[in-house]
């Protein structure tokens, strides 16, 4: 049994099926957060979870520098364990255990071929690798051989709703096309994920939430690439730079406009961590943001007590002292 031996009206649901999903992947408008809550709510519900304390953050990089600023304050078990993708799977095996049986293994071969997603490969992948690369050197700092463990755990909480399309779109074909109607409140807890969230790090007590990229872009073979440009861009800055799919060297971000950043820090009352001088510069790492559901950022603020001038730059979350953030941006990593 293959697809030839479908009915013309269950062919007719597999490029409707197949769009609606993939639809859900392309949007790069900003999510609604209390849509988002609910839908991160019904999955812990489901999965017979407290419901978590939900942070938002505008990309993944800045959900790393959530998690690291627990881990460095050595306060990483107030995440708990993650949740991953065995966990998951309790929303799907029923479904997943009842078409291995009623489905002929070409028909399913032919169905899966049929809902697979390349977006995942083009967009999902080299994203993860760059977070990973960039985060494998932070790690082994802290953590020394045992870095491998700790950014696998922080990784295998990840969901993407891009890696949920293919699943998702071929489980909906299969309950309306052969009426497993019995199983459509689970697939629309998936559905509602996908189409609500961006990437999320889900742990037994807090589930951060990010923001979509504002700006995705491809070649004509539907590769990453841009010229000149980065090809993935969040609200927050960070980026990724491709050329017809392979990951580029990022470019030196411009800094912040120093006279609105100064004028904000000192509006929120911003904290100082650490300061330090050297020559005719002083350096003071400020923080902002330590109410429930907003993203904390670190800022370096450096004055020149010849001039007076005033620069001020973002540091990541997981940098505590001033002079290690005017190493970090004498590396070029700023």
């Amino acid at each position: 049994m293959s697809l030839d031996s479908l009915t013309p009206e269950q062919k007719a649901l597999i490029p409707l099926t197949r769009e609606k999903w993939q639809h859900f992947e392309l949007s790069t408008k900003a999510i609604d957060q209390q849509k988002a809550a609910d839908a991160v709510n019904a999955i812990y519900i489901t999965l017979g979870l407290a419901k978590p304390e939900i942070i938002f953050v505008n990309s993944p990089n800045a959900a790393l520098e959530y998690i690291w600023s627990l881990v460095r304050s050595h306060s990483y078990n107030t995440l708990g364990s993650a949740i991953n993708s065995q966990h998951w799977s309790k929303l799907y095996s029923n479904l997943h255990s009842l078409l291995l049986v009623q489905l002929p293994v070409t028909l399913q071969n032919d169905l899966h071929s049929a809902f697979e997603n390349h977006f995942v490969k083009q967009f999902t992948t080299p994203l993860k690798q760059q977070l990973e690369n960039q985060w494998r050197d932070i790690a082994y700092q802290q953590f020394g051989n045992k870095y491998r463990e700790i950014l696998k755990n922080i990784f295998s909480s990840c969901q993407k709703p891009e890696s949920l399309v293919a699943g998702g779109s071929f489980f909906e074909f299969c309950i309306n096309a052969f009426n497993y109607r019995q199983f459509q409140d689970k697939l629309l807890i998936l559905e509602t994920f996908t189409k609500n969230c961006g990437w999320t790090f889900f742990f037994n007590n807090i589930c951060i939430v990010c923001d979509r990229p504002q700006k995705v872009s491809f070649d004509s073979k539907n590769r990453l690439h841009a010229e000149d440009e980065a090809a993935i861009v969040f609200e927050d800055g960070y980026s990724l730079y491709a050329n017809s799919g392979q990951i580029q060297r990022q470019h030196q971000p411009k800094s912040i406009d120093d006279a609105a950043w100064a004028r904000l820090l000192e509006e929120l009352n911003a904290t100082e961590i650490d300061s330090w001088e050297e020559y005719k510069l002083f350096y003071t790492l400020l923080r902002i943001g330590k109410r429930v559901n907003v993203q904390p950022h670190h800022f370096l603020r450096a004055i020149n007590s010849d001039t007076g001038e005033v620069r001020v730059i973002k540091i990541p979350l997981y940098i505590t002292s001033a002079r290690e953030a005017v190493k970090w941006i004498n590396r070029g990593q700023g």
